[in-house]
């Protein structure tokens, strides 16, 4: 698995490769104000039977990254995935999209703009499954315009949905008997059919029940887990609801 996910890795660098997916870019304005902050959006449409993989493609696949190369002074401060599928296949279970989705990234904007505009460009990598696995890479760019106010572009709204509430408590947890023992507080309400998934991989067994002991949620760790972090961010899926949580020992 190890040497698998390293050759996809190189593939990956490799030349542009847009045969499974189709890659666009979009902004929340169109004009920034100098000293504010914007929302940059990255768009995958996998064709048609084909799937992209979530920020933890779980059993099997590869997570979509992007590479950003931003003017001066400008920085990355917030990353929101979509809600993925849980995608079942045979005694493999993976998290991704078959359809469009949007992976937010909000930008912090300088004090001081250099230029009237600026181009941010992304440089995007995925690995996209049908009844064989390709990798895909393709570079987008976007012009933005300073002015003395922002001015927001209408069509993002239409982009942003399926978006996890973010929940402001964290889940305390605890390890026992090879399970996490997760404590689920008042603010979340969710169902016994709620289910728990680390944006990192390999923590926990993804095709293992989960299920609910007293207000603690019991989730199988993986067994071949390595260290696990003191505080990790996961999504909660309860059927059309989402949650954004994190998890602290």
């Amino acid at each position: 698995m190890m040497y698998f996910s390293f050759l996809i890795s190189v593939l990956l660098y490799m030349a542009n490769n847009t045969e499974t997916a189709k890659i666009s870019v979009h902004a929340l304005h169109n004009t920034v104000a100098a000293g504010d902050s914007t929302w940059v959006a990255i768009g995958i449409t996998p064709k048609d039977g084909w799937h992209t993989y979530w920020a933890n493609p779980g059993d099997a696949g590869l997570a979509t990254t992007v590479e950003w190369n931003l003017p001066k002074g400008l920085s990355l401060v917030d990353t929101i995935w979509q809600t993925p599928e849980i995608i079942e296949t045979e005694e493999i279970i993976s998290y991704g999209f078959h359809h469009t989705h949007y992976i937010f990234y909000k930008l912090a904007i300088p004090d001081k703009l250099d230029n009237q505009n600026f181009e941010i460009i992304a440089t995007v990598k995925w690995l996209a499954c049908k009844e064989k696995c390709l990798p895909g890479k393709d570079t987008v760019s976007i012009k933005l315009f300073s002015g003395n106010r922002s001015e927001i572009n209408s069509n993002f709204s239409k982009i942003f949905g399926n978006i996890p509430k973010r929940i402001s408590n964290p889940l305390r947890t605890s390890i026992k008997d090879n399970y996490l023992q997760i404590e689920i507080n008042e603010e979340l309400k969710i169902s016994d059919k709620a289910r728990f998934i680390p944006y990192i991989e390999g923590i926990i067994d993804n095709s293992a029940d989960q299920f609910f002991q007293g207000r603690s949620l019991l989730v199988r760790l993986d067994a071949f887990h390595g260290e696990i972090p003191k505080e990790f961010k996961a999504l909660i899926i309860d059927n059309e609801i989402s949650y954004d949580v994190l998890v602290i020992f």
